[in-house]
């Protein structure tokens, strides 16, 4: 059996690992000339956790994972205005949690893929040709080139590719939460110093900011010392800026006294994109099958998209295992997995107001929360609540 997977991000490269463990030949077309470095800091729980350890990369990951002492709330003067312990996360989450950078992420799948394993990256998939029956799905290159197998995968993330080709317009599938990412690592070191062992997030309305210091986190194993920082920019907007970098700019300078420090320091190769979800009738078009954000984004605000797109790949891997009939096979995957992602999808957009208060009541609101995450009962389940783990 052979598969083509569109995209070499997380879910792409976690179902090529699993679908070549179970003797399929496997291409993956991934536009990007080489593994993109941008993207923002992961909190990696739930289901991906067991996956990432049948995979056999579990170990890789938690050796890149850092472990915060907490998040640390802070006013425009840089006072501090809340403060969550993170002890509490990992007890939820019994030890199975870990903050971890996306491209560390790709780094470890891309580095246990088996050599037979193909990709060709700078490539974009351009047509897709089914024809009824068992035949073989049909692709289209740009450069020309045509590729063939008994299934498709469009991992190819919130603005899918294949998608579009085989679905249609994403307006109609990709809903806006109403908020911009903006992503990026720098060498600060001063305040890489400052920000220590936790977590530090604004504390204002209408979009956060969000510092983390990357040789902190992990004891015994030291950084490279590079007084690293990596920074995520939410805002609250509706479209994307015209000018990228000098937005960031813009919006660090807003945030107050602990940003202000990286405002000239934004790259110009900045990840960026909208917060929203992916919301489909269906997955599966025939031998085409849409995986990942591309079939399933859950957005920033719910925080588990690496760890469902990794868990995705072994579910998949799991029903193909079970059956030789391909169709029966991508059916229920799509009836079990839905079962998994769409609470997670609702979590999520309950979670935007609290995430990024947008007035000065939500404001107020998340501070009670944070305040009352003091006491033991509501920190434990307060913890569970985000963790995905039970509360007794």
């Amino acid at each position: 059996m052979r598969v083509l997977i569109s995209g070499a991000g997380i879910a792409g490269l976690s179902c090529a690992l699993a679908l070549s463990r179970l003797g399929w030949d496997v291409t993956v077309v991934e536009c990007a000339p080489a593994p993109r470095r941008g993207g923002y800091m992961i909190d990696f729980f739930g289901p991906g956790w067991r996956a990432a350890d049948r995979l056999g990369v579990l170990e890789p990951l938690r050796r890149h994972g850092r472990l915060y002492a907490a998040a640390r709330y802070v006013d425009l003067a840089g006072r501090t205005t809340g403060r969550l312990r993170l002890d509490s996360f990992l007890r939820a989450a019994r030890g199975r949690y870990f903050s971890v950078l996306r491209p560390e992420i790709e780094d470890v799948l891309r580095g246990a893929l088996p050599p037979q394993v193909e990709l060709r990256h700078g490539r974009t998939m351009t047509a897709v040709e089914q024809r009824a029956g068992a035949e073989p799905v049909r692709v289209t290159l740009d450069d020309g080139t045509t590729l063939s197998g008994d299934l498709l995968l469009a991992a190819d993330g919130l603005h899918s590719g294949v998608r579009r080709l085989v679905v249609g317009p994403e307006d109609d599938v990709v809903r806006p939460l109403g908020y911009t990412v903006a992503a990026f690592t720098c060498p600060a070191p001063e305040l890489a110093r400052r920000l220590g062992d936790e977590v530090h997030l604004t504390d204002t309305t209408g979009g956060q900011v969000g510092l983390f210091a990357l040789d902190a986190g992990r004891p015994g194993r030291p950084g490279d010392g590079s007084g690293r920082v990596s920074a995520f920019v939410v805002t609250a907007a509706d479209r994307l800026p015209d000018d990228p970098v000098a937005a960031t700019r813009a919006e660090l300078r807003r945030h107050g006294r602990v940003a202000a420090p990286l405002v000239d320091l934004v790259p110009a190769d900045l990840y960026l994109d909208s917060v929203a979800q992916t919301v489909l009738p269906r997955w599966r078009y025939g031998r085409v099958l849409l995986v990942g954000d591309a079939a399933h984004a859950v957005s920033l605000l719910a925080g588990q998209g690496a760890s469902l797109a990794v868990a995705g790949a072994t579910a998949l891997a799991d029903q193909l295992r079970r059956t030789d009939d391909l169709d029966s096979a991508l059916a229920a995957h799509e009836t079990s997995w839905r079962s998994v992602v769409e609470p997670v999808q609702r979590a999520g957009r309950r979670a935007a107001a609290a995430f990024v208060p947008r007035t000065r009541w939500d404001q107020l609101a998340r501070r009670t929360v944070v305040a009352a995450s003091g006491l033991p009962l509501v920190n434990g389940r307060l913890a569970a609540s985000l963790t995905g783990a039970p509360t007794h």
